[in-house]
């Protein structure tokens, strides 16, 4: 057995270039050349960026991110439900909404950079979502076709088609990215509809006017005006969605939904929306 306990430790030596560290039950491996696996409180691991501060020092110190905004997503999802997700970074609201809905359910992801694309990919594998969650790598917009996109190493999270050179910092980097409709895909029976994307929720809802049509289709959006108005007026969005029937409630830190007069949306200050044609809370 001392031999075998020899040999063997040989052979599972780790790697030079790994670096595990641990905090409680929640460990966190460096695995070199920019990259890194942590788990996160609800269990999943996920590849993340260790250069990346918007999101992934988040996820990596904490396990987190955003925990009254995803107790509110979660509570929107049942098994089998089919989830449009627009601005999936490394994938912490994927693998947390693929786990909800489960494989009689369908999740769709777009997320633009490349880099953060092919992490959420990897996440996806390593906690065997694959059979019901796809990841594209393109831009929803209103057109389709090529863009600019805006990306960062260091603020990932604010990654955004183009509007002005450096708008993340210096190590802004402009690519040409595909851009699609969601309403020339399939994506019918549409339960969420989950759009982090930096200000172009103009832009993506505007190429997604049929899909919107389905009567219960629930919306959470991420609502900064500021953001918004170098593509559209965020008033005029939010009577073009009332128009429709929806009414309009924002997420509190308590995780508990806020009625807002759409009059109001065009000075609301910065926050999560829930845009449904009724309260989503009264169905569950």
């Amino acid at each position: 057995m001392k031999k075998w306990s020899k040999l063997a430790s040989s052979f599972w030596r780790p790697r030079k270039d790994v670096v595990r560290s641990e905090t409680s039950e929640r460990p966190y491996y460096y695995l070199g050349d920019g990259l890194a696996l942590t788990k996160l409180k609800s269990g999943h691991l996920l590849y993340v960026d260790p250069l990346e501060e918007s999101v992934c020092a988040h996820l990596i110190a904490h396990g987190t991110w955003e925990p009254w905004i995803t107790k509110v997503v979660l509570s929107l999802l049942k098994p089998g439900d089919r989830v449009v997700e627009v601005g999936g970074h490394v994938g912490f609201y994927t693998v947390a909404m693929a786990h909800r809905v489960g494989p009689s359910g369908r999740v769709v992801t777009f997320e633009a950079n490349p880099r953060l694309a092919g992490l959420a990919a990897r996440s996806i594998r390593l906690n065997g979502y694959v059979p019901w969650v796809q990841i594209i790598q393109k831009a929803a917009s209103d057109t389709v076709g090529s863009v600019k996109f805006s990306v960062s190493r260091q603020y990932g999270g604010g990654g955004h088609v183009f509007v002005g050179d450096n708008a993340l910092g210096g190590d802004t980097e402009v690519l040409e990215v595909d851009a699609v409709r969601l309403d020339d895909l399939d994506l019918s029976d549409t339960r969420l509809l989950r759009i982090d994307a930096e200000g172009s929720e103009p832009l993506i809802l505007s190429g997604a006017e049929n899909l919107l049509q389905q009567p219960d289709i629930i919306l959470c959006i991420e609502w900064d005006v500021v953001q918004m108005r170098s593509r559209a007026d965020p008033q005029q969005l939010g009577n073009r969605l009332a128009a429709m029937g929806f009414k309009f409630w924002r997420i509190t830190t308590k995780a508990e939904l806020l009625p807002v007069d759409c009059k109001s949306l065009g000075d609301l200050g910065p926050c999560d929306l829930v845009v449904a044609r009724s309260n989503p809370f009264d169905e569950r």
